[in-house]
């Protein structure tokens, strides 16, 4: 079954190669044919062009099946390795797809980092590993630009009312937030009920003084060093009590709002948007 070598390019050498290692392995072209769900004839047929093509024989029938010649040896080695690096090419490139189908980008400010976004990332990038994600922290109203502009996917933060419109945006709301005010440790109110209007009494100061920063690591500083007083959202207490801070109590509730995730309308972020609303839910029921 020997042919002069042909100079044409092996065009399904992929095919031929699988059911060439299927008859190396059974050495048996009955049984090779079973496996594979073909007729013996459609696979003597194959394995002949197979043979046509490469210019050698690679097996000699017998009374049990076949025996495997120098040449056919040599290919099932080689065709085993092409194989193995194949399926390792196909998984390379699977991770590349996941990667780019499931790449996702996300604002949203310090408060919502700690404590709604953190361990929702972590759970997609257990549902897909090979995701890339870039997370942007920050002023609400960058974000929000930069979301409008395609520059992000995502934005979690306050809901602002009518913006969703104006700007072709969905909103998805997932809960309410109370703001508290922040001071550090022994702080002049720490042990006083306060109120809003007596706030500025209280301190002794007839003017409010507005610092602002973009930075939590910044403000928490300023915070520890000073009289001043952060409005930021209750539910990130724990955190902040690790850094030395505290709530002031309150006679009546500072500040509520509806946290919530704006997207761009028609397009869809089916798991994200699944794992926060289940975040969400924890913290409805925490």
């Amino acid at each position: 079954m020997v042919a002069s070598p042909c100079q044409a390019p092996i065009i399904t050498v992929n095919r031929q190669l699988q059911q060439f290692i299927q008859v190396a392995t059974c050495r048996n072209l009955s049984q090779a044919a079973r496996h594979l769900g073909v007729t013996q004839p459609t696979l003597t047929h194959n394995m002949r062009r197979l043979e046509e093509r490469l210019g050698v024989t690679l097996y000699q029938r017998n009374s049990s099946g076949i025996t495997l010649t120098e040449a056919g040896l040599c290919l099932l080695e080689q065709a085993r390795e092409i194989e193995a690096l194949y399926q390792q090419t196909h998984q390379r490139l699977q991770r590349i797809r996941d990667r780019q189908h499931h790449a996702l980008r996300i604002g949203t400010g310090h408060a919502w980092w700690h404590g709604l976004l953190l361990p929702v990332v972590s759970r997609y990038c257990d549902a897909h590993p090979a995701a890339s994600l870039n997370i942007q922290v920050g002023n609400h109203l960058r974000l929000l630009d930069l979301l409008a502009h395609h520059e992000i996917d995502l934005f979690i933060g306050h809901e602002i009312h009518g913006l969703a419109e104006q700007s072709q945006l969905h909103f998805e709301p997932l809960l309410q937030a109370e703001d508290a005010l922040f001071v550090r440790t022994g702080h002049p109110l720490s042990h006083t009920l306060c109120s809003k209007q007596a706030e500025k009494q209280r301190m002794g100061i007839d003017d409010k003084f507005i610092h602002t920063t973009n930075s939590m690591m910044v403000a928490m500083d300023l915070l520890r060093g000073s009289n001043m007083i952060m409005p930021f959202p209750r539910q990130m207490g724990e955190y902040l009590g690790r850094q030395g801070l505290l709530p002031l109590r309150m006679s009546e509730e500072y500040n509520r709002g509806i946290i919530g995730v704006y997207y761009r309308q028609g397009e869809e972020w089916t798991t994200m948007l699944r794992l926060l609303q289940q975040e969400a839910a924890r913290h409805r029921q925490g």
